[in-house]
């Protein structure tokens, strides 16, 4: 199976359904449980993987990779500087100590992991100088407003192709996702599916539990899961599902050959509740600096 494409506004492409490693196991852990979840997730189709400094498991996700035998050219691996991280030189390290620990030569996406409008042009230009040196392929946001985006686009020389959002039923962030997609941005969901164990949110209380979307589920024979990536990939934003279990990694990359009819795509779009489960990007970045990268 090939997963489905997406190409950014600079020409390149991007897997529309990528693999999620943060707390995999457990926050910031790295050894032989988190390759093999990896691993695994590669042998059921994904080329697609997406992890971060913060998430310190770079080294395990670069492990995988090697081990899994596969060429590197077939894989889009995309990382992310963290705040702590950000500024002109800070960044350029950062990036090579990600790159050691993956065991990699460039990055498929490099992320601003949360915007610091303080840090951002620095951070922005060392990131196009990367870009020009071959360590990174295209620069993209994670987390960044229309406000953040707005300031990039007045010193950007490289244009961002891709804003990594909390995007779930819950929180849409609809007038923000049209912002990005009005400056040929290409949105990308993490936690698409609500929330993961990390945030302590009772199943009950996430997307997948919402009667509207079971129905639809059971009315067309798959899971809540599943209606709600395909509610994603049909209006074309870009999905980083995570799982720990084969069954679940297996049924989020293949949501199934089903459509969502427009009476379907609406009832869902009317259960935005503006419900985050993640930080808030107006104040994450004063909580974020006290995070640790590992080495």
């Amino acid at each position: 199976m090939t997963t489905p494409s997406i190409q950014f506004n600079n020409g390149l492409t991007i897997p529309q359904i990528g693999f999620g490693t943060a707390a995999i196991g457990q926050w910031q852990q790295d050894d032989a449980y988190v390759k093999d979840v990896v691993l695994s997730a590669i042998e059921a189709g994904y080329r697609h993987i997406d992890t971060a400094s913060v998430y310190g498991n770079e080294r395990s996700v670069g492990q995988a990779i090697q081990e899994s035998g596969i060429p590197r050219e077939a894989f889009f691996v995309t990382t992310k500087v963290w705040d702590s991280e950000q500024g002109r030189q800070q960044t350029s390290a950062a990036l090579h100590r990600s790159l050691e620990r993956l065991q990699l030569d460039y990055v498929d996406l490099y992320l601003v992991h949360w915007p610091n409008p303080t840090m951002t042009q620095p951070t922005w230009q060392a990131m196009e100088q990367l870009q020009a040196d071959g360590y990174l392929r295209s620069l993209g946001l994670s987390n960044f407003r229309q406000s953040d985006i707005e300031q990039i686009l007045t010193f950007a020389e490289v244009k961002p192709v891709y804003n990594q959002l909390e995007v779930h039923p819950y929180l849409q962030q609809r007038d923000l996702t049209r912002f990005c997609e009005s400056q040929g941005i290409v949105v990308s969901c993490w936690s698409p599916l609500g929330s993961g164990s990390w945030s302590g949110v009772a199943v009950e209380e996430k997307p997948v539990s919402d009667s509207v979307i079971q129905k639809i589920a059971k009315n067309h024979g798959v899971s809540s899961a599943q209606v709600i990536l395909k509610w994603d990939l049909q209006q074309g934003r870009i999905i980083i599902p995570k799982s720990e279990t084969l069954k679940n990694i297996e049924s989020n990359l293949r949501p199934g050959g089903f459509e969502l009819n427009d009476n379907e795509l609406a009832a869902i779009n009317a259960l935005d509740k503006g419900r985050r489960y993640g930080a808030d990007p107006d104040t994450a970045f004063k909580d974020n600096l006290n995070i640790k990268v590992p080495d």
